[in-house]
């Protein structure tokens, strides 16, 4: 018996349907994207900040991908800090979780040199300020009553006319609990004469806190 096996030809919208569907997929996973990490963007660059309010333009932005749901985010914007007409270059990366819709705390650099920065002489009291600061903030997480900071190098950059941004790295000395190589970042409005931001980091093993007692 002989069998007639007809095969049509695939309707060719269809066919181009799936694609069409996946890159409408595609645009509002990354609308999505875009939303929650300039949201998570905004609170962390106001609490950095001093909680003072922050409206930001992101620039390019690139995404990784490091797992099947995670993404690390990682790009560069302005900022523009209570309504101030400067807009501050900033960097930024987090990590964005596709599955739950949610980004990470990110990590900043506020106040990076732009079309208008320029490097400029320390001023002394403004390094001896962002010292006590600092010093502040390592005896207040890690208890300590003494802290020793030693910077080793220094450098002042303008952001525009109105803010500096001081980079500086050196050791912070816990005694006989040890040193750890320490990074400070700091951001000074002159206008206002205040410091908008001064933020540390340790770049290795942190020491412990001391018991209570």
């Amino acid at each position: 018996m002989a069998v007639l096996l007809l095969i049509g030809a695939a309707d060719p919208a269809s066919a181009a349907k799936p694609a069409v569907d996946m890159r409408k997929l595609e645009a509002r996973e990354r609308e999505t994207l875009d939303g929650v990490v300039a949201a998570a963007l905004v609170g962390a660059l106001s609490e950095q900040l001093g909680g003072r309010a922050v409206k930001i333009r992101l620039g390019q932005i690139d995404v990784r991908a490091s797992s099947l749901r995670d993404r690390v985010v990682s790009g560069q914007g302005e900022l523009q800090i209570d309504g101030a007409p400067e807009w501050l270059g900033f960097r930024f990366s987090t990590l964005y979780d596709s599955l739950y819709e949610s980004a990470g705390y990110p990590e900043l650099s506020i106040g990076i040199a732009g079309p208008g920065g320029r490097a400029v002489p320390n001023d002394s009291g403004l390094i001896r300020e962002a010292e006590e600061r600092v010093i502040a903030q390592l005896a207040r997480e890690f208890g300590y009553q003494k802290v020793w900071l030693q910077l080793d190098q220094i450098a002042t950059v303008e952001s525009g006319r109105r803010y500096l941004r001081i980079d500086a790295s050196g050791t912070a000395d816990f005694g006989r609990d040890g040193a750890a190589p320490a990074r400070i970042e700091g951001l000074y409005d002159r206008e206002q004469k205040v410091w908008l931001r001064v933020a540390y980091v340790l770049e290795s093993a942190m020491p412990q806190a001391p018991p209570a007692g």
